[in-house]
């Protein structure tokens, strides 16, 4: 009987810790370590064992009492019920922020969940290590699977560790942790060939500009990318942190990262009075529908998100190990 304690993590802080006991006992069901009509440690055990207030105790057990999975009786105790319990699975995904193309990825994932019992929460971090660890910390232990887009920073990797290993899917970008589960895209290898289709494009310019942005926690892989890319191919390049009007001038493809800086610089040709697709080339990072029709077409650079979506779906109705690398794709259209 004292083997539920094994199911139990409590180093978690505040409601969590009600959560923590809850799927403590329901996994210790699962498992058979509490049979039907087995009967639950005491509630002062509970309160010795691990170190929390009896009014957790009491409220976990009463949310098993509610769902029928547990009976309390009188001067006895409380006893397993039902072990034939479907569980309600709460998913907790953790974003960079809602990016036009993250917002594909994330409608995907709720088009293909239709069963009842598993509900979606959303987060945002924006690469932030003091918001990523205030808005883990909070939710640790109150959910069953945790999708989770890391960034390279040490609390991020810390914090991580954390989660259970079996309930964590490191998604969209590289993994931070090995051995664990993730779906993401490839930064380096696998965009660096995609990018070799540009060559004969890029012979129409005379320059290639990657603008790349600081402090926003992109990949350093991207730039990898792309400096590999042109000294491959002897083009000449710059990488720039925004754009500036100076750098507009007939000869000149830009890459660019972010969608803020992609409609700047729409404006800044415009301008000018420059032909994109001719007397400048644009290329962007990251498909959306948006994409496709603005300016007659931007050309992007992009993994499919819909596809990563779906993958990502499967995984949280049927959970079990995951590798999956997306490979970007060149989309050309009018710019370049």
């Amino acid at each position: 009987m004292s083997g539920v304690f094994d199911y139990i993590n409590i180093d978690y802080r505040g409601r969590a810790k009600r959560e923590a006991i809850v799927n403590g006992i329901l996994e210790a069901i699962e498992k058979n370590e509490l049979p039907k009509n087995a009967p639950l440690p005491s509630i002062n055990k509970f309160i010795s064992k691990l170190g929390v207030a009896r009014m957790t105790v009491v409220k976990a057990l009463n949310v098993l009492k509610e769902r029928g999975i547990i009976v309390a009786e009188d001067k006895v105790g409380y006893f397993v019920r039902d072990v034939n319990v479907k569980r309600e699975l709460k998913v907790f995904v953790f974003l960079t922020g809602f990016n036009s193309y993250q917002e594909i990825l994330y409608n995907k994932i709720i088009e293909e969940i239709t069963e009842p019992d598993i509900t979606i929460d959303l987060f945002f971090h924006h690469c932030n290590p003091k918001i990523f660890k205030s808005v883990l910390q909070e939710n640790l232990g109150s959910y069953g699977l945790y999708l989770i887009t890391g960034f390279d920073h040490p609390v991020v990797s810390s914090l991580l560790t954390k989660v259970p290993r079996n309930k964590l899917l490191q998604i969209v970008r590289p993994p931070l942790l090995e051995g664990i589960s993730s779906i993401n895209q490839d930064f380096y290898s696998e965009l660096r060939k995609a990018l070799d289709g540009l060559v004969e494009r890029l012979k129409s310019y005379d320059r290639f500009v990657l603008i790349f942005p600081a402090k926003k926690a992109h990949p350093e892989e991207i730039q990898k990318a792309f400096v590999h890319f042109c000294k491959d191919n002897d083009i000449n390049y710059s990488i720039e942190r925004t754009v500036r009007k100076g750098m507009i001038s007939r000869g000149t493809a830009f890459w660019v990262i972010e969608d803020a800086h992609l409609i700047s610089l729409i404006k800044m040709v415009e301008e000018a009075g420059l032909e994109m697709g001719k007397e400048i080339g644009i290329l962007s990072y990251n498909e959306t529908p948006m994409k496709e029709i603005i300016r007659n077409g931007i050309t992007v650079v992009s993994a499919d998100f819909v596809q990563m979506g779906k993958a990502i779906a499967d995984y949280i109705v049927n959970p079990s190990y995951q590798n999956k690398v997306f490979t970007p794709k060149i989309i050309f259209r009018n710019s370049l």
